[in-house]
């Protein structure tokens, strides 16, 4: 699959058959926007407020789960190649929508070892930050400061 290929003209939406022109890889909507800020992620990604769940479209044969580049990153992310997926209109703007990043440049597949890797760094922050203790509630949950 050339990386030419465009969402639908207009402002509705489309159910369409994953693995017949892209694969799939769904992460939390939450991803999309700390992902955007990195600006290593070149396609846009489309957005659910509803389902809290967001997806890049990726070249066809890039979504294998057997592949290192998404075994370390399951189960957060998943990726398919298989099923469906209502996909925005290019000019929809609420709802189920298209998240572009601020530098777009109009490629709508993202490439999977980018991707791959930018959520990767995304992955090991969330872990670090969860690693971590707040300094204020290690010494027994009080709010009063070090001391």
């Amino acid at each position: 699959m050339s990386e030419q290929w465009a969402a639908p003209p207009g402002s509705g939406a489309t159910v369409m058959p994953i693995g017949d022109a892209w694969d799939v890889v769904e992460v939390p909507a939450a991803t999309v926007t700390w992902a955007c800020r990195l600006r290593h992620v070149e396609a846009p990604a489309i957005v659910d407020p509803r389902s809290d769940r967001a997806w890049w479209l990726i070249p066809r044969g890039g979504a294998d789960p057997a592949s290192w580049l998404w075994q370390r990153l399951q189960p957060a992310v998943v990726v398919r190649d298989t099923g469906s997926l209502i996909v925005p209109h290019a000019g929809r703007t609420e709802g189920l929508r298209w998240a572009r990043p601020r530098y777009w440049s109009g490629i709508y597949l993202a490439q999977p070892q980018h991707l791959a890797a930018v959520l990767n760094v995304l992955r090991n922050a969330t872990d670090l930050c969860r690693a971590s203790v707040p300094p204020f509630h290690a010494r027994g949950g009080t709010d009063a400061g070090p001391g």
